[in-house]
């Protein structure tokens, strides 16, 4: 069976009628990407149900990588996270009514955690293939963040990699809304994630097979001075 990338995109919110986190990610459903079979979930925009689906389908899934997407409305460019704050702290009510007020997301968890993927090696494989992208130090207050921080701190905890990415609007969505914002087409979108992804795991095989050879190298090592002392 093959290893599985279990990939998080969020339904509608707002304004934002259309979602393409989750268009980009019923696209790559089912998909086979850098090895692995792409498994696609779309999540409630609500915080406490979204926090249990995260969980849950990792439980389930056992995946190798959990990547989520989000939409950040008004940035140009594919955008990397590299950190989720501990803090829910923004004036905007989830799909179900509720608002934090400067809550914790994990009362007694760190302040940040880091994605554990390769942040900038992803960034540079995008710029690379012409599709405009950029690190970001910043996932937001909102649902993006709190998912991102629950994708990290699993992933930890699991010793898997995890990272999350914001997407711009989508072309459609800007000419329905009639907003002056940037835009990025479903295909780019689309092609982008994939080539995260295929980043990611590459960069994950390389690693191994680094520890590997060193683990080999060691062994060796020890080996030949356990004969050399046993035959002075």
């Amino acid at each position: 069976m093959k290893q599985r990338v279990l990939l998080f995109g969020f339904e509608h919110f707002g304004d934002y009628f259309e979602n393409p986190s989750e268009i980009v990610c019923r696209r790559l459903e089912g998909k086979s990407v850098g090895g692995c079979r792409v498994l696609c979930r779309v999540l409630p925009v609500e915080y406490k149900a979204a926090e249990a689906a995260v969980v849950g389908d990792i439980d389930s899934h056992k995946p190798i990588l959990v990547l989520g997407l989000g939409l950040a409305a008004g940035r140009s460019q594919i955008c990397v996270e590299k950190v989720a704050l501990n803090f829910r702290d923004v004036n905007l009510k989830d799909n179900s009514g509720f608002r934090p007020e400067h809550d914790r997301i994990e009362l007694d968890g760190p302040v940040a955690l880091e994605a554990r993927i390769p942040v900038n090696k992803a960034v540079e494989s995008l710029r690379s293939a012409g599709i405009p992208a950029k690190l970001s130090l910043s996932a937001g207050g909102y649902l993006c963040n709190n998912v991102m921080y629950i994708i990290c701190r699993e992933a930890r905890r699991r010793n898997i990699l995890g990272g999350f990415i914001h997407l711009p609007a989508h072309e459609e969505l800007v000419a329905k809304l009639g907003k002056d914002i940037p835009s990025m087409s479903i295909s780019t979108m689309v092609r982008a994630v994939r080539l995260a992804i295929e980043t990611v795991l590459d960069h994950e095989l390389v690693e191994r097979q680094k520890e590997r050879a060193i683990r080999e190298s060691t062994h060796r090592r020890l080996e030949h001075q356990s004969k050399a002392t046993a035959h002075p």
